[in-house]
């Protein structure tokens, strides 16, 4: 067992927790429906079934039973270089991702039972599927290769009208969550970091690839407040649950000796407070206003046990350091007409992450937002909306890495997200 097994083992930590370059909050994408998309501010007039999301107690704005569908796609476009051990950046040109993209899906059917108070709701979606790949000829060679993430939820909703101007609602989840990924690793780079531009010791690499799968429980719980006819406010409380990985770690040398070791990953998953505002100005018009709080310092270090011992250690401890997140949403919506409406959102979107803990695999930046959409009611049965949101990331400027290699870079990035949904009344 050669130097760059324990240095592998050491070092995939800091890829196991991966939601991909995140879109809101650090690591959670909230982009559900079109709605959300195109307005970004829905947590006080969730009025579709992803409402079992963004705030259970909008259940009630769903009448009689519902069949939904929604997806947003996101591509993202991200370019950077590294620095050395002297500040210099290298390699000579940008270094891009060959392919960076997610999905967010959601299929949801809620009910008022035939009662006129009650509604009931089952859903399934992904908050993150997110997959990438990096070039093999460059130096992020030892940072990550092929990345893959899937973070999926099964929840049931209830939701109860007390009066026409108070309701709440209530969730309980299974959150399950899968991730596989590959790097390259080469003692001689974490003796000296800056041989990772060496192309020639590359022939010397050893692929680790690992992967780990968990799942946990958490619960939500909702309030919609109409005080007035025109205004609506909304709140929800979504709770953190520790999780737990099991997977495997596979080292394949140079020379075709294969390693496999278990490993079990003990992390922290916040919990999140997000209110909101809508105010219908006039008949045809509406403001709205969302903020969502993502208590992250609980996020402090990652903890892997090993299955065996391995060169005398048992367990490898990550820091990870991390603040609170927020985001501010502005949305406005319009109804042309009886069967057409219009949205238009900005936002706002602090991320958790402190920039020494920012890494090539996770470059997750505070981001500013715009969001657009259109939704349709083809039938009184039916409405299909579609919207498109592009965001832009702060720059990445980090020569404070703790990372072995260093993860100092200096780049940028963006992404773009198109969702469509689809929603029968049954």
């Amino acid at each position: 067992m050669n130097r760059a097994q324990p240095a592998a083992l050491a070092c995939f930590i800091g890829v196991l927790w991966m939601a991909g370059p995140a879109v809101a909050g650090g690591f959670s994408n909230v982009d559900f429906g079109s709605r959300r998309v195109g307005m970004l501010a829905v947590i006080a007039q969730p009025d579709d079934p992803t409402a079992i999301f963004h705030n259970p107690a909008g259940l009630v704005l769903t009448p009689g039973t519902a069949a939904y569908f929604s997806a947003a796609t996101f591509l993202f476009d991200v370019g950077l270089r590294l620095y050395d051990s002297q500040g210099v950046l290298r390699p000579d040109h940008t270094v891009s991702p060959d392919s960076a993209m997610g999905v967010s899906p959601f299929l949801a059917v809620t009910s008022d039972l035939g009662t006129r108070r009650w509604r009931v709701g089952l859903a399934a979606y992904a908050p993150n599927v997110f997959g990438t790949s990096l070039p093999e000829d460059e130096p992020t060679r030892y940072q990550a290769l092929d990345v893959m993430f899937v973070a999926a939820r099964a929840t049931a909703s209830a939701a109860l009208e007390i009066d026409p101007r108070l309701s709440i609602g209530a969730n309980v989840s299974c959150l399950m969550i899968h991730m596989q990924a590959s790097r390259m690793m080469n003692p001689l780079v974490f003796d000296d970091p800056d041989r990772r531009f060496d192309e020639e010791i590359w022939a010397s690499d050893s692929r680790m690839e690992l992967a780990g799968f968990g799942y946990t429980f958490t619960g939500d719980l909702g309030v919609l407040v109409n005080p007035i006819p025109s205004l609506h406010l909304g709140a929800m409380f979504a709770s953190g649950a520790p999780v737990h990985l099991d997977g495997k770690v596979t080292l394949e040398e140079p020379n075709g000796d294969v390693t496999k070791i278990g490993h079990r990953t003990s992390l922290a998953i916040p919990f999140t407070l997000q209110g909101g505002i809508n105010w219908k100005m006039v008949e045809d018009f509406e403001v709205a206003f969302d903020v969502r709080y993502w208590h992250y310092q609980v996020l402090q270090e990652q903890r892997t046990e090993l299955d065996a011992p391995l060169m005398g250690r048992t367990e490898f401890v990550d820091p990870k350091n991390y603040g609170n997140s927020l985001s501010l949403a502005l949305g406005m919506l319009c109804h042309v007409n009886a069967d057409w409406e219009v949205m238009l959102g900005l936002l706002r979107d602090w991320s958790p992450i402190p920039t020494p803990m920012v890494t090539l695999d996770n470059p997750n930046r505070d981001r500013t937002g715009i969001g657009t959409g259109v939704r349709w009611s083809i039938h009184e049965d039916w409405r299909v909306g579609a919207a498109f949101e592009r965001n832009w990331y702060d720059l990445t400027d980090n020569q404070e890495s703790p990372t072995e290699p260093p993860s100092n870079a200096k780049g940028w990035g963006a992404n773009m997200i198109i969702a469509f949904d689809v929603l029968w009344r049954l």
